[in-house]
């Protein structure tokens, strides 16, 4: 499915007061349903009121793993006394879960770390041995360097992240002189060697380890601590009769009446359909995915 327009999509949902499910019903009419429309995987889902109970933070709660649970049942948690299943709806709708996104992005952060430890060793190497060095010296060339790009250019994943967090971004961006500076010191180093001062040549690469080098490693560590905590799932405690459950998403966005003669039926071409309804476009030209609650309880939590 297209990815939504969350920032288009607040902008064109008027404030509106809390009412109670009386006072909606009797205000806006029995054909209109009021939707808290979350973002799982870059889409919007809407969950209807008449069947949330609560919002709350994941990393406010201790969820409790249970072993040999379906890998769409993060764990139970204690809720008011109550304990019920948190419901992974990125997992019950096939995508990766949040979890496994930072645990790709630090797999990754230590290669790129690695890949720099490794360089700083050629670079030495190169000097007792006195043979070429054939390591990346052009900062763009080397795999962080291709990656740096990619979030600064917006055709990385972190991106979209980094633009609407000014702290990641100075963290992003603190990257660039050290990461220049360890690169540069390639033809510093060489030509130290070259002119019999090798000792020179060895202490000028043991002092980017020192500090550029890091300062790089700090960075990797803060940003990846940083990403993590913007990762932590939203908590939507649901209920349908004697049946309670938390359903983890990405975040909460807004909170949407719709006319239930606006949700069309989703068509033949759409993939993971199998816990929507339907689907509502806005005006602004995004949709909202409908949430079958019903069925989703059904398969994670039935009835026993």
């Amino acid at each position: 499915m297209q990815k939504s327009t969350s920032n288009q999509a607040v902008a064109s949902v008027p404030s509106q007061p809390e009412l109670s499910a009386d006072q909606l019903t009797e205000e806006l009419g029995e054909s209109v349903t009021r939707y808290v429309v979350v973002e799982i995987n870059h889409n919007h889902y809407g969950m209807s009121t008449d069947t949330t109970v609560e919002l709350m933070s994941g990393a406010m709660t201790q969820v409790t793993r249970v072993p040999h649970s379906p890998n769409y049942i993060s764990g139970v948690i204690n809720h008011r006394g109550t304990i019920i299943p948190v419901i992974d709806m990125r997992s019950l709708l096939g995508f990766i879960p949040r979890e496994a996104e930072a645990e790709k992005l630090g797999e990754m952060f230590q290669g790129l770390k690695d890949d720099h430890v490794e360089w700083l060793s050629a670079l030495q190497d190169s000097v007792y041995t006195s043979t070429e060095f054939t390591k990346a010296t052009d900062p763009t060339k080397c795999n962080f360097g291709r990656w740096y790009k990619s979030v600064l250019d917006g055709s990385s994943p972190l991106s979209e992240m980094t633009a609407n967090d000014p702290v990641l971004k100075s963290l992003i961006e603190r990257f660039d002189a050290p990461h220049r500076k360890i690169h540069a010191l390639a033809d510093e180093v060489m030509k130290l060697k070259d002119a019999g001062q090798v000792e020179e040549a060895t202490e000028r690469i043991g002092a980017a380890r020192t500090n550029e080098l890091s300062e790089m490693c700090k960075l990797f560590d803060q940003i990846l601590e940083a990403v993590a905590s913007k990762l932590e799932s939203m908590l939507v405690i649901t209920e349908i009769g004697s049946r309670k459950a938390a359903i983890a998403v990405d975040g909460v966005s807004f909170v949407v009446d719709c006319n239930n003669d606006s949700i069309e039926t989703l068509p033949d071409t759409a993939e993971n359909t199998e816990f929507l309804s339907g689907l509502v476009h806005q005006t602004d030209g995004s949709y909202i995915l409908i949430s079958d609650i019903e069925h989703i309880f059904n398969t994670a939590c039935p009835l026993e």
